[in-house]
């Protein structure tokens, strides 16, 4: 039998492959957004990364839940960060979030619902590597002006500890959850939502892009993702 983070892998291929042909995709890892799209990506995550973890702080006493509990691969604080250096102090009252409205709601759910399938979400959002991840933030700071880390900390992945470490340890974690194979089975179909959830956000965010001056956009016939992909994710 595959691990399950082979299954996640598999299951979600299509999906991936259809988020990072998007436009978006492609122009984020490129580093080529505007402020005002950039602070809608920003806005859009923190709100799915806020919303994920107070679901596993909730649910943190459940057996299936406590060992993907990582504070230290949370993202939520660094976004605000990001947020207010891009939009000042009332940042959380400016800041758009509506892209994501459905991918939180069904967070919500699964919170109340179905914790265990929290780990789907998990995996997308932590052990794999989001679009635009991969260039660092360097080439979103040079586009928008930003000096140092300022305002790209979330791109940067620049928590205080070991992210790498905690991320394979995410993963180990998911490979070792004793599951059945419906539980398999209903993590994969979660993962596959989630990503679709996020290949939404990209298109949502790309409506109104406007084409770089010389330059066309391109669809990447049998895409990849423009950045490293890893993946995980376990349930309840």
């Amino acid at each position: 039998m595959s691990t399950l983070t082979e299954l996640l892998r598999r299951a979600t291929a299509h999906e991936l492959r259809a988020a990072a042909s998007t436009p978006f995709a492609q122009r984020l890892a490129r580093g080529e957004l505007d402020r005002t799209h950039y602070v809608r990506l920003l806005a859009n995550l923190q709100a799915l990364y806020a919303e994920l973890e107070w679901s596993f702080m909730w649910n943190r006493q459940l057996p299936s839940v406590a060992p993907l509990c990582l504070p230290e691969l949370w993202r939520n604080e660094l976004l605000q960060d990001d947020l207010r250096t891009l939009l000042g102090p009332g940042w959380y009252s400016s800041a758009p979030r509506q892209d994501t409205v459905a991918h939180v709601e069904r967070l919500g759910l699964l919170c109340d619902e179905a914790p265990g399938l929290l780990a789907a979400h998990a995996w997308v959002l932590y052990a794999t590597d989001l679009p635009g991840a991969g260039q660092g933030g360097a080439g979103i700071a040079r586009a928008l002006g930003l000096r140092g880390k300022e305002g790209t900390v979330f791109l940067r992945h620049a928590t205080h500890l070991d992210g790498e470490a905690y991320r394979a340890h995410l993963l180990d974690t998911l490979d070792l959850l004793r599951l059945d194979e419906a539980s398999r089975e209903a993590l994969a179909a979660e993962a596959r939502l989630a990503v679709r959830g996020v290949h939404a956000l990209f298109q949502a965010l790309g409506r109104n892009l406007t084409v770089p001056h010389g330059r066309r956009e391109s669809v990447t016939p049998r895409g990849r993702w423009p950045w490293p992909l890893e993946l995980a994710r376990g349930m309840s």
